[in-house]
């Protein structure tokens, strides 16, 4: 009766503000109800990192085949002479590169500064058929800070390329 009080005082809050209440934790000894095992598994988390997995990569054989850091890019979107170190007042580029076909994934970027901190994040859909180049860009009207920096590249929110990079 002193566990059902405040459950009770709780559900009639609830109703009164127009919510609807929790529902109360399951019991461990009670076995779960019909069906209760279809759709209620949690994504399966990394063993390592216990965050949930990713999603999956895309169908088909796409990859990536470069990431080439540079202040400038030609035409096709390539770093005209690649580099890792970067002038404070730069505009950095990230050019992209991936061959192979897919039914659809997205690429992404995400750009770490000196203290770990994202100062970054874009992401382009793609339905590659043929070689591809998708650039990325960062820059900002005040001079970069000095440090290392860290670019990480995904398919579909995956990490498959990173490139540390520094500012002098």
């Amino acid at each position: 009766m002193r566990r059902l009080l405040p459950t009770l005082l709780a559900t009639a809050l609830l109703a009164a503000c127009g919510g609807s209440p929790e529902p109360a934790a399951p019991d461990a000894a009670a076995p779960p109800a019909p069906g209760a095992e279809l759709g209620s598994v949690p994504a399966p988390a990394d063993p390592v990192t216990g965050e949930p997995a990713p999603p999956p990569m895309p169908s088909g054989d796409f990859r990536i085949v470069a990431v080439e850091l540079d202040d400038a890019i030609d035409a096709e979107g390539r770093a005209v002479t690649p580099t890792l170190a970067f002038r404070r007042g730069d505009r950095i580029h990230a050019s992209v590169v991936g061959v192979g076909g897919s039914q659809g994934l997205t690429l992404s970027a995400r750009w770490f500064g000196p203290d770990g901190a994202e100062i970054a994040n874009a992401g382009q859909s793609l339905v590659p058929d043929k070689p591809t180049v998708v650039t990325f860009a960062i820059s900002q009207p005040q001079p970069w800070p000095v440090g290392e920096y860290r670019l990480e590249v995904a398919i579909n929110q995956r990490v498959v390329e990173t490139r540390e990079f520094e500012v002098r």
